[in-house]
């Protein structure tokens, strides 16, 4: 098996246990000795595990960044309060 195929599994194996893409890119794309269309490729590959809405965003914001624009803000999530239980 080529060494493409065995860190494609490696990109894969870490990215289905919730590393993130930064983490496999550092740990494991850029040291390889890949050319760079194959390291390329890779980050493809693990870029394709990360959740298409997540993706969406990113992309949006490289081109407001690109196109000048400022890039908005990501809205605050809402914390869900805990309701308080008076014992009996």
């Amino acid at each position: 098996m080529s060494t493409l195929k065995q860190l494609q599994r490696d990109v894969a194996v870490r990215m289905r246990r919730g590393d993130t893409l930064a983490s496999v890119e550092a740990d494991v794309i850029d040291p390889s000795a890949l050319s760079d269309a194959e390291k390329s490729a890779l980050w493809l590959y693990g870029w394709s595990f990360v959740d298409w809405r997540r993706q969406r965003r990113e992309a949006m914001a490289h081109i407001d960044v690109l196109a000048g624009s400022p890039v908005p803000k990501r809205p605050r999530r809402k914390h869900l309060r805990l309701a308080e239980v008076s014992s009996p």
